[in-house]
């Protein structure tokens, strides 16, 4: 009589995740990006902080983007925020918050509507046969309503737009007849968000996903399956808070740079202001997520940018303020190259930021000796340059980088020996980063021979040192002066 190797029951998988489980800091309280993010605090700054003619538009203003960063990063958290801060904004009472002339903003009511689309569809694989159905309908009947013929102005070719919406109704019908077919659910969802950018305003950050469809590059916010979380859970008891207002922010900086906004430049320097992010009570929870550091690089960019803009514009006392201007700029630079200097892909960034050192060095020493416009000009281009290496997707805040493609442009290996071989990307096991699966299925399968490896590594980044302690009697040393 023969027996079959035996295979661990879930009994053995549940005790094991259990003992694991137990080795963690659940002490520890963490918000934003592993739980919704509250944007009511910011409702209540518009709503103080500005005259109420502009609190619409800010408001707007300040949707489009946020909407904007969440499609781009699929982030489920800011996107729901998205949906509650507009309610939240279209519930205050018109005479304090007045709104456009009807028509004056529907372009960017089509980009709010496509936005609600896709956060729509992105919970079709939890729903029953009669509300898919239903939710594609409703789906096509917009997209068939956009086609209309409007007089809207746009940044982008309406031909784009076009082919986009067509593309979204061939999806649609193709999964109205098979509804479970996963791999045209995601195509769906990808034109979804190409039409998107077809009618958001924001440029900028549709520049930065057009780069990532051309590179074949993506990137996944931090969930309770990435490393961020493991580290959070088995360091010292943390209260992680306050990271939804940095983001906040890191969404202003890179529209206040990249496009040149005046509008997010004054108030990103108003919030900063008034939060105060260098505390230490914020600083160092910020850089415990993910790009935190870069983050602060970013922050460090801005600060450069907005002296360099203020001598430019001659909106500062050149006799007077002109030297601390440039001294607060060199002091800004040299930051950002502390914090990008062990970045494995700075390389090129590195002699950027040197030349842009010794430029600022040189309008210094020519102060009062001549003129520094060209040098300002140069300096400029150089911060730029530096912040739109750090505004890659990949290093946002609260943001992972999918495993790209080696330098030969091979995608890297499943790890599971069964895996047929056709992968566009993988992902490392959240628990040990030592492998990768192209999927969850594979990661599955793969368990049974990946299963010690892997709660060995699990084991050691989440059972904290213990640190020994030993009691004395307390001793006064007294001075030789007093004896």
């Amino acid at each position: 009589m023969t027996t079959s190797p035996s295979t661990p029951s879930n009994e053995t998988r549940l005790a094991n995740a259990q003992a694991v489980e137990s080795t963690m800091n659940n002490a520890t309280v963490l918000r934003y990006p592993f739980q919704s993010i509250d944007l009511g605090w910011l409702v209540d700054y518009i709503g103080a902080c500005f005259q109420p003619e502009d609190r619409f538009p800010a408001a707007l203003r300040l949707l489009n983007d946020f909407m904007a960063f969440a499609v781009l990063h699929k982030d489920p958290f800011l996107g729901e925020a998205c949906y509650e801060f507009y309610n939240a904004t279209a519930a205050k009472d018109e005479e304090e918050w007045p709104r456009f002339p009807k028509g004056m903003d529907s372009f960017c009511d089509i980009a709010r509507r496509v936005f609600e689309a896709i956060r729509l569809v992105s919970k079709y694989p939890q729903w029953d046969v009669n509300s898919k159905v239903e939710a594609l309908g409703n789906i096509k009947e917009f997209i068939l309503d956009i086609g209309e013929p409007r007089n809207t102005p746009t940044k982008f070719s309406t031909s784009n737009a076009e082919e986009a919406m067509k593309t979204t109704l061939s999806l649609i019908n193709g999964l109205r007849t098979s509804l479970d077919n996963l791999e045209i659910f995601g195509a769906l969802m990808d034109s979804l968000r190409a039409l998107f950018f077809c009618f958001s305003p924001c440029v900028g950050v549709y520049s930065m996903f057009q780069g990532a469809n051309a590179n074949g590059t993506g990137t996944y916010v931090c969930c309770d399956r990435c490393p961020c979380y493991v580290k959070f859970r088995s360091t010292y008891t943390l209260f992680i808070k306050d990271i939804e207002k940095m983001k906040v922010i890191d969404c202003l900086l890179m529209m206040a740079v990249k496009e040149d906004d005046a509008f997010a430049c004054k108030l990103v320097e108003d919030l900063l202001q008034r939060l105060d992010y260098r505390n230490p009570f914020l600083d160092k929870p910020v850089r415990r997520v993910q790009n935190g550091s870069l983050f602060a690089a970013r922050v460090a960019l801005f600060d450069a940018f907005r002296h360099v803009k203020a001598i430019m514009t001659g909106s500062i006392n050149l006799h007077t303020d002109l030297p601390s201007h440039v001294a607060s700029v060199a002091l800004a630079l040299h930051v950002v190259r502390r914090e990008v200097k062990n970045m494995a892909c700075a390389s090129e960034q590195l002699p950027v930021l040197d030349r842009a050192l010794t430029t600022a060095d040189n309008i210094y020493t020519r102060l009062g000796k001549g003129s520094v416009t060209q040098h300002l000009h140069t300096l400029k281009e150089y911060i730029i340059t530096t912040f739109a290496f750090l505004s890659e997707p990949q290093y946002h805040l609260a943001v992972h980088s999918k495993t790209p493609p080696n330098e030969n442009g091979v995608t890297p290996k499943c790890h599971n020996p069964c895996c047929p071989g056709n992968v566009k990307e993988v992902l490392k096991c959240a628990a040990c980063r030592t492998v990768s699966y192209c999927g969850v299925a594979c990661q599955r399968e793969d368990y049974k021979s990946h299963r010690p490896l892997c709660m060995e590594m699990a084991r050691r980044k989440v059972a904290p040192t213990i640190i020994k302690t030993a009691e004395t009697e307390v001793q006064t040393l007294k001075s030789a002066a007093f004896s």
